[in-house]
């Protein structure tokens, strides 16, 4: 098994080699004067498992192309099959057609995923794991969705939270609050939106629980402009919760979102390594490779 770390994914690519005690194998890259990216494999693939890692943010249009060019490459090169880690899979929020003739962006990726050669696709934490399997099924792919949650919230469990509530921002994410909150051991719960009858403002609220003198923690999977999980944790604080931690998979902080959820009233924000940034103090690294060397 060959380790290809791609542009988007050195550091990750990294350590998920070295926890499964195989070499690293960065792929080259280069920009031409117009923009255009040179991928060159420099790992032997001949009859080999090629790993191919490269996440889709925060430029997910070349960071995708990069990624069938790699896997195209390695296929090239006599790769038996290519397994593709992609931590983060960007356009995979578009699974359903709302108006007449919208593209169906996870669709879309699929097919050009199985077209350019990728037999396996690992990821984490994916947005509508079933809508996703359905896609590459169709496409030939095998898909693994892989969750950080449980390794989340033991991080959050090792730093003060151990009993805290679990919540997450809606009743359809309930999933991740309760992965959660089979590590930390409290109760689990999910956010309701109200509209303020006096100032119009939307209220994050939760009802049936007294979080008053408690510790609580708000999971998603995905933080973009931060204003549902800034509302999720004022109102944890508005309930008179003496700690609050905001914690998601992927940590796309857009605009000031940081500094939104910080203002907001977090004492904690924490995210993983899918999307590498100041806040990614957990690393999905061990998850994967374990899962590697499963399969």
């Amino acid at each position: 098994m060959k380790v290809i770390p791609g542009p988007a994914s050195p550091e990750l690519g990294a350590r998920i080699a070295e926890r499964m005690g195989v070499e690293s194998h960065p792929a080259v890259h280069r920009l031409f004067p117009d923009g255009e990216s040179y991928i060159r494999i420099t790992a032997p693939l001949k009859e080999e498992t090629a790993v191919i890692v490269q996440t889709t943010f925060p430029d997910p249009d070349k960071s995708l192309l990069q990624l069938f060019l790699m896997v195209d490459a390695a296929k090239d090169a006599g790769a038996k099959e290519v397994a593709c880690v992609v931590p983060y899979l960007a356009y995979a929020r578009q699974d359903k057609r709302f108006l007449e003739g919208e593209a169906l962006s996870l669709k879309t990726i699929s097919k050009l995923l199985g077209a350019s050669g990728v037999d396996r696709l690992i990821v984490v934490d994916v947005h509508e794991p079933e809508a996703l399997e359905g896609f590459c099924d169709e496409a030939g792919v095998q898909v693994t969705n892989l969750s950080a949650m449980p390794d989340l919230a033991e991080y959050l469990k090792m730093n003060g939270f151990d009993g805290a509530f679990s919540l997450s921002p809606d009743e359809g994410a309930i999933g991740l609050a309760e992965s959660a909150g089979a590590v930390l051991g409290g109760e689990v719960s999910f956010f309701t939106k109200e509209r303020d009858r006096h100032t119009g403002e939307i209220e994050m609220v939760v009802k049936d629980i007294a979080v008053r003198g408690r510790r609580a923690v708000v999971f998603d999977d995905i933080v973009s402009s931060g204003g549902t999980t800034a509302r999720a944790v004022k109102g944890l604080k508005k309930l008179e919760a003496v700690r609050v931690a905001a914690v998601c998979t992927h940590g796309l902080f857009m605009g000031g979102a940081r500094e939104k959820i910080l203002d907001a009233g977090a004492d904690v924000l924490v995210a993983t390594d899918t999307v590498q940034t100041p806040t990614s103090l957990v690393s999905v690294s061990r998850l994967i490779a374990d899962h590697l060397k499963k399969v």
